[in-house]
């Protein structure tokens, strides 16, 4: 059984789901407040139809008792065991010594919510279990409390029995169904979140496994390509050039005696060197890349970031891109090098990070004694993955551009989650020209 329920809430599985602190804490905390006062009108609507007993806590007791653990929702994804501790404290609390303002429908509304936000966000899969199963107790604990002990007994026995169940029978069942019900629904529906987002985490990271391999297929075939034309171009040059120094050697020896064939064999010499000319033009054509699309200018280059950001996309990774400045002030060899910053920083990302969301701003400046300067910034609110360590090769290899334009290099991590990497590439007055 408790394997299963292992396996259930994930125990085993070594992921945890990303959280976007800042933008939870925003979006949550308009959400409690909403919530709180949705509660104090629940409270109001309830003491109208007069379900509402006179609370011990006096009117803004009532209410400060209910708003409050309302507003703890705000760090319901930051601190999702957290806040269902508190839910299930104030749970209990509220059926033992303040059992008049259990019928306020908020309230449960809030303790089981809190349940789900729990098994739904906790990076800490045992833990929520743990907590679900006290969840659990608490509710029984509640039924117990809210039929047994608070003379609720004697008034249900006054009752007359119009149905199947006796009066005390139904009350029990009527509060047990409706606890179950709640309960299933919240810790069920937790469940089936986290594995939503886990599933979705696995797509993409199948996706970006899939990219890399094309990517590195590509580029075998190209190398091997490459390869054969630097044999072809081995053979086919070291050919012309031994027959030409055949050619120059029987010119050389018969010069004097035989002018005619010297100028024969220098004749056959100047052919066979236009000839190597003319292979050798042909085969460093095919050594030069070899489709216009996959040009500096069109791939490569700053213009093409916004297609770059696409493929992130498309794997799952939200970027917002900003860029400020002329492209075409940008020399065409430090805009390829500022392009391969971008691309290996959002790999980065995708690689190392749980991060769904990421920063690239470019600017292009001018700097003063005619220079010019391209800015680049690419961040993400993490947090880190904790099953990656990469070789840092990636950084070495950006740092290694970077510093062929006189430019720097920083890779550090933001105080609220993530890493920023920032880059300047510099290039003078003479190497502007794109």
């Amino acid at each position: 059984m408790l394997h299963h329920l292992y396996r259930l809430y994930g125990v085993d599985q070594d992921w945890v789901r990303p959280v976007r602190r800042r933008y939870a804490v925003r979006v949550d905390g308009l959400f409690a407040v909403a919530l709180a006062f949705g509660a104090l009108v629940s409270v109001e609507t309830t003491r109208s139809l007069g379900t509402l007993a006179p609370s011990t806590l006096g009117e803004v007791g009532t209410y400060l008792w209910i708003a409050l653990p309302v507003l703890t929702l705000a760090v319901r994804r930051v601190l999702p065991l957290t806040v269902l501790g508190i839910a299930v404290a104030h749970y209990l609390t509220t059926a033992v010594f303040v059992p008049e303002v259990s019928p306020v429908f908020a309230l449960q509304v809030y303790y089981f919510f809190t349940l789900f936000s729990a098994v739904a966000w906790s990076a800490h899969r045992r833990a929520a279990l743990a907590m679900t199963g006290v969840m659990a107790g608490a509710s029984v604990l509640w039924v117990v409390a809210e039929v047994l002990l608070h003379d609720v007994l004697d008034a249900l026995a006054l009752l007359p029995e119009l149905g199947l169940f006796s009066p005390t029978a139904a009350a029990l069942v009527q509060a047990a169904i409706s606890v179950t019900t709640f309960f299933l629904a919240s810790s069920l529906g937790g469940v089936a979140t986290w594995w939503s987002a886990r599933r979705e985490a696995q797509a993409r990271e199948r996706g970006l496994t899939i990219a890399e391999q094309a990517d590195r297929l590509r580029h075998r075939s190209v190398t091997e390509e490459r390869l054969r034309i630097a044999r072809e171009l081995h053979d086919v040059v070291g050919h012309h050039i031994a027959l030409i120094g055949i050619q120059t050697g029987a010119a050389r020896a018969v010069l004097s005696s035989a002018p005619d064939e010297a100028a024969t064999a220098m004749r056959h010499a100047e052919e066979i060197s236009r000839t190597a000319t003319r292979d050798l033009r042909l085969l460093l054509n095919a050594l030069r890349v070899q489709h216009d699309d996959d040009a500096v200018p069109s791939n490569g280059s700053l213009r093409s970031v916004p297609d770059l950001v696409a493929t992130y996309d498309a794997l799952g990774l939200s970027v917002d891109h900003h860029h400020e400045g002329p492209h075409d002030a940008v020399p065409a060899a430090v805009a390829l090098s500022a392009f391969r910053v971008i691309q290996e920083s959002l790999t980065n990302v995708c690689r190392h990070s749980e991060a769904t969301t990421a920063e690239v701003d470019v600017t292009i400046v001018d700097k003063p004694g005619g220079a010019g300067a391209v800015r680049v910034r690419v961040g993400d609110p993490g947090p880190a993955r904790g099953d990656t360590s990469g070789s840092r090769m990636g950084i070495v290899g950006m740092r290694e551009r970077v510093t062929l334009h006189g430019g720097s290099l920083e890779v550090t991590p933001r105080d609220e989650g993530g890493f920023v990497v920032a880059a300047e590439l510099t290039w003078d007055t003479s190497a502007a020209t794109t």
